[in-house]
């Protein structure tokens, strides 16, 4: 299948967009460079309003290439921001892997995955291969709390009729699939005592100190199994040393795979903190905010089977994989797109000693087109079937 790949198109396409500045919330040059690069493959493309509502200068980039067979829509994703230090980002090719000058981020992550989406695309089209509807949507802002994909505008996902989804964002080997990833909840705790003078009379106050400790000591936290984990990492309060702390603002989270573990520690978490309120005299407040559900590619078999019938196709091993943290993939599956994350070529994310593999982009590609050529078709005239030449 890598007869279909243009490699030469692939490395310029890469080495082009890493060289585009596209830090998170400053995505317009990106943008601008994509919406040209869809239009020209023959997509009908839109923006979305996302950049507004994020304080960004461009949107989300929604795009179809209308299927020219009846087959299942697919969904393919990356993100368009990078980490810092990534502006003037020079490409270097050394063998096999792209790096650059060690001062900067490569911007792989996400770039890679961008390129490896246009080339799909442009093999399709190039060599007029079978396809149902082919969706795309590039991301802004992933890198700062997924807040592209959470402002994703609802009026234009309307015309997103994926049946599945591949979102291209995760570093290693082509053939990796995050198959399952946590469920996320952030918890914002007030503990609520009463000030009083320290050294004057301590007993009228309530310290709000002594009622976390007392129920941080008792409590679980760290990594609590292997699909659970929970942490307290930010707390603020008090007014000065020579006062009873009257009021303390605590920020943790909850992380599961398993949304009964999820709550089970939550409701864990919320009891052990009311009842040293109780003991104390104090009083305690939850606030908490689902920042993204769970993944689990057990939950959709026929996504499972599509990807190894795709894998086994061009000889591809498969490694799926579980992950502590979330990606686009987590809020795609929320809005009703079966989706998981796809390893994408690319190593060493966030420092400046990232690169990819061009060997590994390529088989991406190839792995993606036979996602392309792996669901259902109805025959048509004059279209050639990758999986029967």
């Amino acid at each position: 299948m890598n007869r279909w790949i243009n490699e030469k198109r692939l490395i310029a396409s890469f080495c082009d967009l890493v060289a585009i500045d596209s830090l998170s919330y400053r995505e317009r040059d990106m943008a601008d460079e994509l919406l040209r690069r869809l239009k020209r493959l023959g997509f009908e493309v839109w923006e979305d309003d996302a950049g507004p509502k994020i304080g960004g200068s461009a949107g989300n980039i929604i795009a179809k290439l209308k299927g020219i067979v009846d087959k299942e829509a697919l969904l393919f994703t990356a993100h368009m921001d990078t980490v810092q230090p990534g502006t003037a980002k020079t490409p270097l090719l050394s063998g096999k892997r792209i790096h650059t000058d060690g001062t900067t981020v490569l911007g792989g992550d996400d770039a890679a995955g961008i390129a490896c989406i246009l080339e799909m695309a442009a093999s399709l089209r190039e060599h007029k291969l079978d396809h149902g509807d082919i969706y795309v949507i590039f991301t802004v802002a992933e890198e700062m709390g997924l807040q592209g994909a959470k402002n994703l505008n609802p009026a234009v996902m309307e015309k997103v009729k994926a049946n599945y989804g591949f979102v291209l964002d995760d570093a290693g080997k082509a053939g990796g699939v995050v198959a399952a990833a946590p469920a996320h909840v952030k918890r914002h705790i007030t503990i609520r005592g009463k000030s009083a003078h320290a050294g004057v009379e301590p007993e009228k106050g309530i310290d709000a100190v002594r009622i976390m400790a007392e129920a941080v000591y008792h409590m679980q936290l760290g990594r609590l199994d292997e699909e659970t984990t929970a942490n307290l990492g930010m707390i603020k309060g008090g007014e000065a040393g020579n006062t009873v702390c009257g009021q303390l603002e605590i920020l943790g989270e909850v992380r599961s795979r398993n949304p009964e573990k999820l709550t089970k520690q939550l409701k864990a978490m919320q009891r052990g903190f009311e009842e040293a309120a109780r003991n104390w005299g104090g009083a305690v407040e939850f606030e908490d905010e689902l920042l993204y559900g769970a993944i689990d590619l057990r939950r959709h078999p026929d996504l499972q089977k599509l990807l190894e019938k795709a894998a086994e196709k061009i000889g591809l091993p498969m490694d799926y994989h579980s992950s502590g943290g979330g990606s686009d993939a987590n809020i795609l599956n929320s809005l009703g797109f079966p989706c998981v994350t796809l390893s994408s070529a690319f190593y060493a994310m966030h420092t400046v000693q990232e690169y990819v593999d061009i060997e590994e982009m390529i088989r991406l590609t190839e792995f993606m087109l036979s996602i392309t050529q792996s669901v259902e078709a109805v025959e048509k005239a004059g279209v050639r079937n990758l999986t029967t030449e």
